[in-house]
């Protein structure tokens, strides 16, 4: 036997729920590391064959998994992923199978010995860990009787992406079939499941291997005792709140834009810094609303003598950053790239109905606040740096399914032009008209689609920006 992605996909492929077909299981599996990952590409047709027959090489171990899957994978968190696979996975399987699986993954790990392969050695050996979520080795796992049924299979997944070449089991992969799984039937009171309420509580000291209760509980309690000591020293500030205003200034300090770096909980960033509350009244309380991240010895030094009006515009700056950051949560969700798909083909629709009319210069309204450019060049790269090649492809699949044409959208970005060249310049109060067009552009296809996902308008208008380089920055992408 060899554990490989191909052969921990054949042992849960006869376990599917009703209605499951095995592309869908392979994708969930792979977007649990990588989203935004896809089977097709640019240009392709029949794209459900192509899903289909990519699941197929790599379930008969045919062909190794990308580095886009093995790459992300090394940087996951695994609570993250046991997480995914406890809300998209477990529910893809037959609960009643749920022990078969586990022996079956069982039993490969135990007989997937190490074996000389010309110059590389393919197995496992007895102190490897094979389940990363809660660190169990394959000796370890052999007597390991209670589980937690996501998070051993999240572990195990982790490591046979991280750690195994697919294509090393191709020997081995016809002999895991319906009837090998099903084999282990007989076995099941063997393994015992933890709940949820148990299971998040995980401890992997000890799973008692026959110890009384008192044995058991001193030996956890030894365990318990050693961690505590090997924690690291309460930091002086809160590090969450640390690290959450510096992932939102993207580690930089708010104030002179100097790196700080994005640190780990428990763990000092680049350079020193701290959090420095921006109070617009005396009696205000500290918070995370007037929290920001500022350079230690440069910056936070300033604060006692800024004026009102510059408290006011840092945190106007913070808040920004903000809206940033929860709108690229937003956009990372699997599910995500159909709302993009839904909108250009809405947009197709109306199209193919009435035409896509072009902004017109009297659509201007008034706004109430200043606008700052920079804010929108964040938002635009961040945003399709993550999704550029996504609405690319979809537009290049829906060209060869539906007739979609992104030409379409040339009237609606000839209107942009146009409001940059005339009326908007002289609008004292339209600080930047960049951003003031882009929004406007956003709102206009949210109306054209009936104002449903607004999110991906955002980004369809973000991907046209780039396309069409809009505000003549260079910021075309091939």
């Amino acid at each position: 036997m060899r554990l490989c992605f191909g052969s921990y996909l054949a042992i849960l492929v006869p376990c599917k729920a009703v209605n499951i077909d095995n592309k869908q299981l392979c994708e969930a599996l792979l977007h649990s590391v990588a989203p935004n990952y896809e089977f097709t590409f640019s240009g392709q047709e029949n794209a459900d064959r192509v899903r289909e027959d990519a699941t197929s090489k790599l379930l008969r171990c045919e062909q190794n998994l990308s580095k886009d899957i093995t790459g992300p994978a090394r940087n996951a968190v695994p609570q993250e992923v046991a997480s995914y696979f406890k809300n998209n996975v477990i529910k893809l399987l037959d609960s009643n199978l749920s022990k078969q699986i586990i022996l079956a993954l069982k039993d490969m790990i135990g007989n997937d010995f190490p074996e000389k392969d010309g110059k590389k050695i393919h197995g496992i050996y007895d102190d490897t860990k094979v389940e990363l979520v809660n660190g169990i080795t394959k000796k370890e796992l052999a007597s390991q009787t209670e589980f937690c049924f996501h998070s051993f299979l999240a572990g195990v997944f982790l490591y046979v992406v991280t750690n195994t070449t697919n294509r090393s089991g191709k020997k081995t992969i016809r002999s895991v079939t319906q009837e090998y799984v099903l084999s282990f039937t007989s076995r099941i009171e063997e393994i015992t499941l933890l709940e949820d309420n148990v299971s998040d509580r995980i401890c992997t000291y000890d799973y008692r291997n026959g110890k009384t209760d008192t044995e058991f509980a001193e030996g956890v309690a030894e365990y318990l005792i050693d961690k505590i000591k090997q924690l690291p020293q309460p930091s002086k500030q809160d590090d969450s709140l640390l690290v959450t205003l510096l992932s939102e200034a993207n580690g930089k300090c708010l104030y002179c834009g100097g790196y700080l770096g994005i640190p780990k909980r428990g763990k000092i960033p680049v350079k020193n810094c701290e959090i420095v509350y921006l109070k617009q009244s005396p009696d205000e309380a500290d918070s995370y609303e007037n929290a920001v991240a500022l350079c230690t010895n440069e910056c936070a030094p300033l604060v006692p003598a800024m004026s009102s009006d510059e408290i006011a515009e840092l945190l106007e700056k913070k808040h920004r950053c903000a809206d940033i950051q929860a709108f690229l949560d937003r956009i990372s969700g699997i599910k995500f790239q159909d709302e993009i798909e839904t909108v250009l083909r809405e947009v197709h629709k109306t199209k193919n109905a009435q035409g896509l009319e072009p902004t017109d210069i009297k659509d201007l309204v008034e706004i109430e606040r200043k606008i700052h450019e920079p804010f929108l060049k964040d938002k635009i790269n961040a945003s399709m740096a993550r999704l550029y090649k996504t609405v690319k492809n979809t537009c290049s699949r829906l060209e060869q399914e539906i007739g979609f044409d992104t030409n379409m959208f040339g009237e609606l970005m000839k209107s942009a032009y146009k409001l940059l060249e005339s009326g908007i310049q002289q609008k004292s109060d339209i600080i930047d008209p960049q951003e003031y067009i882009a929004d406007l552009l956003v709102e206009k296809l949210f109306s054209q689609v009936g104002q449903r996902h607004r999110d991906a308008c955002e980004i369809i208008v973000g991907y046209l920006v780039k396309r069409c380089d809009l505000f003549n920055e260079n910021t075309k992408q091939s």
